[in-house]
């Protein structure tokens, strides 16, 4: 109660309390209930290694609660090795219990391929069960393949297709404004916007959880891509043109040091770099940068290299109107 602050303040040094007087009874539920408020840093400095023995304490008497926390614990390499294997062993012991949590994360052993060959569709049968029991993340991992197009998306695909379909048929009419290099942009971000629209109806209709993960990456990174382009494109096209030239520039330098510096930070850390590529974000984020920083650095070189013609033509334009001495030599 104290934990949670039903009913009472939240206090969690009250709540540690109280679980230590449960815990020195023997009571599972307040060993498991100690490690959670040293493993999360309530009330207490946090400590993995505190936590894990507290975790193990509870597992020894046969605790699901505590035989999943000790299996997560080895699974993620929080206050002792890494092991999946040991990770496996203590997940299946809560899952054998029927304990929906600790079938959820069973689920993810086999989805991702921790310990075990990556096997959906055993991942399936253990989110299956876990879903039976009402575990929401096993219940919305499901809903992924069975409940379809978010609000948002909706919302998203809805507004990018309307746009996308505006730009076209109103570059259609006669009397347009719009003429030449605006023109073709705005064209091709009609083109890309539908493209978009249409990878993603793809995505919500053969996606599923049985998809192989780097197959739903893929997709997570194409998809950004090409709506990180969608942007790009319209850039130039609704900036202001005395300063859209430099908003670009500062775009592909924010865009550079977002690449670098995420992609350094995975790359830095051992947990996320195991993980980073099961994850939607991972890819999503990296398409979506690329997406954005390889059309305006080649509008920037096109741009650059168009006012050099035009300068190199501006020289020889002058050179051929100077005047001529009498022996036919320019001075």
């Amino acid at each position: 109660m104290y934990s949670l602050g039903l009913g009472v303040p939240q206090d969690y040094g009250e709540a540690l309390r109280w679980y230590r007087k449960a815990a020195d009874q023997g009571n599972a539920v307040g060993e498991d209930g100690v490690g959670y408020v040293y493993l999360n840093g309530r009330g207490v400095p946090q400590d993995y290694a505190e936590a894990l023995s507290w975790f193990r304490k509870a597992a020894d008497l046969g605790d699901a609660r505590g035989e999943k926390d000790l299996g997560l614990m080895y699974e993620h390499g929080a206050g002792v090795p890494q092991d999946y294997n040991e990770a496996l062993r203590w997940l299946r012991k809560a899952a054998d219990q029927r304990y929906a949590p600790a079938e959820y994360d069973l689920g993810n052993m086999y989805y991702y391929g921790r310990g075990v060959p990556q096997d959906y569709a055993e991942a399936v049968r253990w989110y299956q069960k876990a879903a039976n029991q009402g575990d929401e993340y096993a219940q919305d991992v499901l809903h992924w393949k069975w409940k379809g197009m978010s609000t948002f998306s909706k919302i998203a695909n809805g507004t990018m297709l309307l746009g996308s379909l505006v730009f076209l048929i109103g570059l259609l009419m006669p009397g347009g404004s719009i003429r030449g290099g605006g023109r073709r942009r705005l064209v091709l971000a009609g083109l890309i916007g539908l493209s978009y629209v249409a990878l993603d109806l793809l995505g919500f209709r053969y996606l599923g959880i049985l998809t192989p993960v780097m197959a739903i990456g893929g997709f997570h990174f194409v998809r950004s891509l090409v709506g990180g382009t969608w942007v790009a494109v319209l850039l130039p096209v609704v900036m202001p043109s005395r300063i859209w030239l430099m908003v670009i520039r500062i775009w592909l330098g924010l865009c550079g040091i977002l690449f670098i510096g995420f992609n350094l930070m995975v790359l830095a850390s051992p947990k996320l770099r195991s993980i980073s590529p099961t994850l939607g974000s991972f890819w999503s984020l990296n398409g979506n940068l690329l997406g954005n920083s390889i059309p305006l650095a080649v509008f920037l070189w096109l741009t650059k290299k168009k006012a050099r013609l035009e300068q190199s033509l501006d020289s020889e334009i002058a050179a051929s109107d100077s005047p001529i001495d009498v022996n036919g030599d320019r001075p």
